[in-house]
């Protein structure tokens, strides 16, 4: 029987373990489309992301996903991101990647951090989307706090926008790393900006007391 984790932290990916370019900004460069990417993250109702998500999958058209995430090689990660997660593994905790951006991708960082469980919008070979949004973040997090028996209390969650609000709220030791205005949640810790192994040693300590 695996030993149950001593917690879990989960980590929104663009802005918060990836600071720059967002993921599928990174995609879409060598395709010619970052000028319409970065109009694309301008929008804010889901009607339009649904569209221009539905449009980045015409793009994709005839490149493998292992073709398309030759680009994240440029990801520009958080400061400590690599070593604040395995710090947390190192001691028990288990770390997961809540995100809304294409899953393919956040596997393929998820991967290079140790990390095995992601959340993110699924893009099928036949080029159906099956869409995720910020309100599925807590729904996500809690399934794997649940599957994983870990208490509530033994739950952070990190993010850096107002769209993470939600998971932050689901989690009971909430950071947010973002430079705008921090939402007004109880208990949440703002560090904009954090080196991510900083963020790491501050779960920790809490832990332990």
């Amino acid at each position: 029987m695996s030993k149950r984790p001593r917690g879990v932290v989960a980590f929104d990916l663009d802005g918060t373990l990836l600071r720059g370019p967002t993921v599928c900004e990174l995609l879409a460069q060598p395709l010619g489309r970052l000028a319409e990417m970065r109009r694309f993250e301008a929008l804010s109702s889901e009607p339009e992301i649904a569209a221009a998500r539905e449009e980045m999958a015409r793009w994709y058209e005839g490149r493998t996903p292992a073709q398309l995430c030759a680009a994240l090689e440029a990801a520009r990660w958080a400061p400590g991101a690599r070593e604040g997660v395995a710090l947390l593994q190192a001691n028990g905790v288990e770390v997961e990647i809540a995100s809304i951006t294409w899953s393919f991708a956040a596997l393929w960082l998820a991967r290079r951090l140790g990390v095995a469980r992601v959340l993110g919008t699924q893009l099928a070979p036949d080029g159906r989307v099956r869409h995720v949004w910020p309100r599925d973040k807590p729904r996500w997090l809690g399934a794997v706090r649940a599957e994983l028996e870990v208490p509530h209390a033994r739950v952070a969650a990190v993010g850096d926008s107002g769209s993470d609000t939600d998971l932050l709220a689901a989690a009971e030791l909430p950071f947010f790393v973002g430079r705008g205005a921090a939402p007004p949640l109880r208990g949440l810790r703002h560090r904009p900006e954090a080196d991510i192994e900083q963020i790491a040693r501050e779960v920790l300590a809490h832990w332990a007391g």
